[in-house]
């Protein structure tokens, strides 16, 4: 075991393991794990670094988000970097605790099942996938609606258990959110020099929107919509913290970038919402003042764009899918469609000649009737259950929350999302589940001195390397690394 009264030890390990984490999730991605040996290799090794460093195995959770359209060839079939990440840091942790349990009990483990407001959701999800999955609408597509609920439900939940019992830890909680922002504003570098070294990106008209990792502009936007907005809670509550800021232009330039007005939106309410949150009633006019700066810098430069509705030219394409799904809806009131059901009914019987433009939409741009026609009334149940037990774990921890800049960012990214999902996806993505599982989880582990009235558990062991060290970082750490 070593001991060391240094508390930089932790974030060095969790930095050690990252950067490994990360050499291997690129030796996948470039296909050198489709062999036996390799593969196998690379997957033990990456089970043995998450049980070193949880926090490490959590953040190349945080790295792989933006592959998730990238399938990579594996001995056993193909998985995105998400899904690996996901699956080696869960077994990787678990031998963590297996080890820490065998020597101090299993009491730390309740945390599991703490605040019972969120985890109560998030078991009634997987009871209305299940019924869901039992009521297809079209069950030929089976194996389609399998992997989303392996991918959009299963995995994000088991990562959101895994988190709740790692970030209680405050060094771990750092390192995973600063890689969320770090990656978010690597992500926006690179969809900068799609636009302009020409790389690629989708053609709108006149103008080139940037994809990055994604195939559509419109993920890209609102993954860059969370980071930044998580981003910007932090700057916001740590002003100095000159880096922060020059994160989030990086990926404010990235979002501009996309070219997505639903994202400008999220993210000027988002903001809008934290500024009310903390009382800072005087940026709020500022807030305002630059929203609309913004927008008329847009008109004047990209009118064809901002004016855009889509289809037909006569009303927004968004309004020919939010009418076949209201009739789809209308034909499966109860259960839904299914999981991932919706591409298949609406090109065959429902897509208005308005809406042809986007025949091949897999989801009808509005988080309500997603969940409908996912997951029938139940799922309806689901999220209005969580949005509750969101908003209350909010409101019983304001004046903790307001005093840590991690849950501030986290609250930011959950409002601005959530408006933003009113017109577009906002949580059946790999991505968008794992994010907001994980922002949920910044806002529970708020510094555990201060949120007593919440969960007070006992306090997450590191592997034997970690063991004994401290729990606060040397630098620019503020009230949220306690």
């Amino acid at each position: 075991m070593i001991e060391t009264g240094s508390n930089r030890f932790p974030m060095v390990l969790a930095l050690l393991c990252t950067a490994l984490l990360g050499g291997i999730g690129y030796a996948v991605w470039l296909g050198y794990a489709e062999q036996t040996i390799p593969g196998l290799a690379m997957v033990v090794a990456a089970i043995a670094l998450s049980a070193i460093s949880p926090a490490a195995g959590l953040a190349g959770v945080m790295m792989a988000l933006p592959t998730m359209q990238h399938i990579n060839p594996m001995p056993r079939g193909e998985f995105s970097l998400i899904e690996l990440a996901i699956i080696t840091s869960t077994f990787g942790i678990g031998l963590n605790l297996l080890l820490v349990s065998l020597r101090s009990g299993w009491r730390h483990l309740g945390d599991l099942f703490t605040p019972a407001q969120i985890v109560v959701p998030a078991i009634m999800l997987v009871g209305a996938t299940a019924i869901s999955l039992l009521n297809l609408a079209d069950p030929s597509h089976m194996t389609e609606s399998l992997r989303e609920v392996r991918l959009v439900i299963i995995e994000p939940l088991i990562f959101f258990f895994t988190a709740r019992l790692v970030l209680r830890r405050d060094h771990n909680r750092n390192w995973v959110s600063i890689v969320f922002i770090l990656t978010g504003a690597a992500v926006a570098v690179y969809g900068v020099a799609q636009i302009v070294f020409d790389l690629g990106g989708v053609q709108a008209g006149d103008i080139t929107r940037a994809t990055a990792l994604y195939s559509h502009p419109n993920n890209l936007a609102i993954y860059l919509e969370r980071t930044l907005l998580f981003t910007l809670g932090v700057c916001i509550m740590r002003p100095r913290w000159v880096p922060m800021w020059i994160l989030a232009s990086i990926q404010a330039v990235g979002l501009l970038a996309t070219f997505s007005r639903g994202a400008l939106v999220g993210v000027v309410v988002g903001v809008g919402v934290v500024l009310l949150f903390i009382g800072a009633w005087r940026w709020i006019a500022g807030l305002a003042a630059a929203a609309v700066v913004i927008g008329l810098i847009g008109l004047l430069l990209f009118p064809d764009r901002l004016l855009d509705v889509g289809g037909g030219g006569t009303e927004p394409t968004r309004f020919a899918i939010w009418r076949s799904a209201i009739a789809m809806v209308k034909e499966h009131p109860v259960f839904g469609l299914g999981p991932d059901q919706f591409l298949y009914q609406y090109i065959r019987r429902f897509v208005e000649p308005m809406g042809w433009p986007e025949r091949y939409t897999s989801h009808p741009h509005n988080i309500i009737l997603d969940t409908w026609l996912r997951l029938g009334v139940l799922g309806l149940a689901t999220l209005a259950t969580l949005i509750f037990g969101v908003v209350w774990l909010i409101q019983r921890t304001t004046a903790q929350i307001r005093q840590d800049a991690w849950a501030i960012g986290a609250v930011a990214a959950l409002f601005g999302g959530f408006i933003h999902s009113m017109v577009d996806n906002g949580f059946f993505l790999a991505d968008l589940a794992t994010i907001s599982w994980f922002l949920i989880v910044i806002i529970i582990t708020v510094p555990r001195a201060q949120t007593a009235s919440v969960t007070a558990p006992a306090k997450i062991v590191d592997p034997p390397t970690t063991l004994s060290v401290g729990e606060t970082w040397p630098t620019w750490q503020g009230t949220a690394a306690r």
